[in-house]
């Protein structure tokens, strides 16, 4: 089977490469009736300060007559744009003059950079696509603030290193941006033709306006962006650059032992270095990496038989590496995660021995990544990691001998993509994982391909991906030494329209296991699904758009053949012209559940009883001072026995407060109550050595608390302040033993399992951006972690408590410094162009 995937893996990637060259060929064809702006040069570059006073800027012909993508898609926009583009032998600039026949109602409030997507503030962006691959391009957003925001179509985190200035005049307000040829991708040529557009945001008429016109029925809008002309003799230029950081830290852990140091004070250096190999590929290295400044995970507390989920925040793991994750094989937290013998240690102990210190993350040694994508379409990425050794560390109380015991060795980590763009919006990847840990530790190795495929309309096409893993075991943890498994998804779907559809199946095998690099939770199922999908964009009646959706799904174990469970579902939802936004939804399970997976054991299924949910959100106008939105949903399972009165309860509400431009809140409060859920609790083993599998009637509440603070001094200072408290309790009212047909019976069990769960975070951050590139971050984290028996009534009694455990604090300060040397030089590039 490994085989049969591989050669069609392959054989669809070389067959699509050579489509995508053919296609490639008939550019011209595809560029044809688009708008197009000619860029005009200049000796003097003009300087940003948002003022268009310099004579060079009359020489541009400007952009102008912008069409409304929303609310009324297709309209003229209600106020005028002029933009016009400039360019030297260092970078293209950009002016553009947003006339407004109400100025004084301009809104313009502050944010953090890059976040801005329900910021209470007009804006101005710029696409570009130098490579004009019509499926990929970057972002620059200035807000009427002065706040920047860039990404791109293929990684949305991307930090780009540009100029802007913006100011209020008379009769609208002005922005300048200055954008390095260092931060774009484009090819070696003498005659440069680019997609790109623009587009303006007016935030109290909740209006959006490109130059060239943008339909919201569309699938690709890179597609749908005009050309850029006139940039001639403009070589792309060296592209080096490096950030280097030092960083000190004090942390403070109060471990209950008076010979150990409270307060431990740390320093630590590296750098980001980026290398331009040619005008398509970048290098990107981190040495000596650090990340103690990320904001804290989301703890959640878990009951269920696999594993959570939780985002990457690491910069260097999550700039640059959306190419990485097609197929869905790639989980960059596995770099530098628990160590694979983390958890035996403690079995491997004699009768005198203690466990003094176990490391539960490696040393991040370095790591770098080369990714790009060529005039033709291909993309290429290929990203290294490696990690130090780590130890338990373990102590003879009697003899005080110490000894270590090697729970990870160095590792080394591996991903390898090539994806192919074709035709308008179609591409197709073929991708490597490896993880390589020296030793007889167990090593990994997955491959994979993703594609979709699409018309010439891009209008109806086929989607999908494979993948195969291999692992070679850790004999100290497996009896087996091999384990190989296999997915794949394919779809076939309507892209674009307001009517759209899809059909789908995706089989996961028994022993699919992507998990030393990639995130798999569920297995050894198969699911065939399928969904529609209706759009309305423009308003009618009261109402601004609306949306509406269905989908049906059936699920069958893969291995043995056996049936699972059918499941559908709908939901609506509408912005009015008030713009209130509101909706409604629904899911049903009309046959039940046979759950393979919540008893741990294979091969023995859990009957769930039919049941049913509905619920409703809603959004209230976000130009106000006061915004608030909320959900609410209710879901019963319609069981007897065990499973009488069994619903879940879930209600959010998160109100948000602008105090000024410069000082807003966000308050969320995130309640849901488990009445007679039932789940897996333990194993017991009898006298006779027979297993029972012990499920328990639990009454269990989650609450999450979250308090966001934000003061923006201006656009590159802010403080930031953010605090979670998730509160979980977990009352057992009755235990049974699941039976062998998966129904279940009552138990004369009587362990004690309640818990109480407290996961308190602190996030206090000042943030500076003294120049482009270029931070300084104070950073302030406290956190507290508590496991108990005793489940808590009272809230605020539990809050109290909560603190009588240990906590930790960190503080440090971090200062990174950017250095283009492109720019340390420009003085003797100034005014060189090609064939001069």
């Amino acid at each position: 089977m490994s085989k049969i995937l591989w050669l069609l893996c392959s054989c669809v990637f070389l067959t699509t490469i050579l489509e995508a060259q053919d296609n490639n060929n008939n550019l011209s064809e595809k560029l044809a009736g688009k708008p197009s702006l000619n860029a005009a040069y200049v000796e003097n570059i003009p300087k940003i300060d948002g003022v268009l006073d310099e004579p060079e800027w009359q020489t541009a012909i400007p952009a102008t007559d912008f069409t409304q993508f929303r609310p009324n898609p297709g309209n003229p926009a209600s106020q005028s744009t002029e933009v016009r583009v400039l360019y030297s032998t260092e970078g293209i600039y950009v002016g553009a003059m947003c006339y407004d026949t109400a100025p004084d109602s301009i809104l313009s409030q502050l944010s953090v950079r890059d976040n801005i997507g329900a910021t209470n503030t007009d804006l101005f962006s710029v696409y570009i696509d130098g490579m004009l691959t019509l499926q990929n391009d970057f972002t620059f957003t200035v807000t009427a603030a002065g706040v920047q925001a860039d990404a791109s179509s293929e990684d949305y985190v991307w930090d780009a290193v540009w100029k802007s200035e913006v100011k209020v005049v008379d009769n609208g307000w002005v922005i300048e941006i200055e954008i390095p040829y260092s931060q774009l991708r484009f090819p070696r040529s003498n005659e440069q033709t680019w997609g790109i557009n623009f587009s303006r945001r007016i935030r109290r008429l909740r209006e959006e306006s490109y130059w060239s016109p943008i339909d919201p029925k569309q699938d690709n809008f890179v597609q749908l962006e005009g050309l850029l002309k006139g940039i001639e003799r403009i070589k792309p230029p060296v592209r080096l650059s490096l950030t280097p950081y030092v960083a000190t830290y004090l942390n403070h852990q109060d471990d209950g032992d008076p010979t150990t140091k409270d307060w431990k004070p740390s320093i630590s250096a590296g750098a980001d270095l980026k290398y331009g190999i040619n005008e398509s590929f970048t290098l990107d290295v981190a040495l000596v990496p650090d990340f103690g400044d990320v904001q804290s995970d989301n703890l959640q507390f878990n009951l269920g038989p696999f594993e959570i989920f939780y985002a990457e925040r690491r910069p260097f793991f999550t700039e640059g590496v959306e190419l990485f994750n097609r197929a869905g094989i790639f989980y960059s937290r596995r770099v530098g995660s628990r160590p694979t013998r983390y958890n035996i240690a403690s079995g491997m102990l004699d009768s005198a021995e203690v466990i003094t210190k176990n490391v539960e993350r490696p040393q991040l040694i370095n790591a770098l990544k080369v990714s790009g994508r060529t005039k033709k379409g291909l993309g290429i990425g290929v990203f290294n990691a490696l990690t130090a050794p780590s130890n338990t560390h373990i102590e003879d109380t009697l003899s005080g001998e110490k000894r270590k015991f090697r729970t990870e060795p160095f590792t080394n980590y591996n991903v390898l993509v090539f994806d192919q763009q074709f035709g308008k919006n179609s591409y197709v990847s073929l991708i490597n994982t490896s993880v390589i840990r020296f030793g007889s530790f167990t090593d990994a190795v997955v491959t994979g391909t993703a594609f979709k495929v699409v018309d010439k309309n891009n209008k109806y096409g086929t989607a999908g991906n494979a993948s195969l893993s291999q692992q070679f075991l850790d004999t100290l943890l497996y009896t087996d030494r091999y384990q190989n498994g296999y997915k794949y998804n394919v779809s076939f779907q309507k892209f674009s329209g307001q009517f759209r559809f899809g059909v789908a199946q995706q089989t996961i095998s028994k022993n699919y296991n992507i998990n030393d690099l990639g995130y798999s939770a569920r297995t050894n199922y198969v699911n065939s699904n399928g969904w529609v999908s209706y759009n309305i964009y423009k308003p009618f009646s009261v109402f601004m758009n609306m949306w509406m959706s269905f989908d049906a799904s059936h699920e069958m174990l893969y291995n043995p053949n056996k049936f699972m469970r059918i499941q559908f579902g709908g939901d609506w939802g509408a912005t009015y012209k008030n713009f209130l936004s509101t909706g409604l939804d629904f899911r049903v399970e009309p046959i039940g559940y046979n759950d393979y997976f919540e008893a741990r054991t294979d091969g023995q299924v859990w009957d769930k009883p039919t049941w049913t949910r509905i619920g409703g959100w809603f959004s209230s106008d976000y130009r106000k001072a006061f915004a608030l939105d909320g959900r609410c949903s209710y879901r019963r399972f319609w069981g007897s026995g065990a499973w009488k009165n069994s619903d879940v309860i879930q209600g959010v509400l998160s109100p948000l407060i602008r105090f000024s431009d410069r000082v807003n809140t966000v308050l969320e409060n995130n309640t849901t109550v488990r009445l007679n859920s039932i789940g897996y609790v333990t194993k017991t083993t009898g006298v006779k050595g027979e297993e029972s599998i012990i499920f328990g009637r639990r009454f269990r509440k989650d609450i999450i608390s979250t308090i966001t603070l934000n003061y923006l001094f201006n656009s590159k200072m802010s403080l930031s302040f953010r605090l979670r408290h998730y509160w979980a309790t977990v009352e057992y009212l009755e235990m049974y033993d699941l039976q062998q047909d998966g129904s279940l019976e009552s138990s004369a069990y009587a362990g004690s399992h309640d818990q109480n769960f407290n996961a308190f975070n602190v996030d206090l951050i000042y943030r500076w951006r003294f120049a482009p590139g270029s931070e300084l971050n104070v950073v302030w984290k406290n956190s507290v972690l508590e496991f108990g028996d005793q489940p808590k009534d009272n809230f605020f009694t539990n809050f109290g408590e909560m603190f009588e455990g240990n906590q930790s604090n960190q503080f440090s300060i971090k200062a990174l410094y950017y250095l283009d040397f492109f720019r340390l030089l420009k003085k003797k590039r100034r005014g060189q162009r090609l064939g001069e």
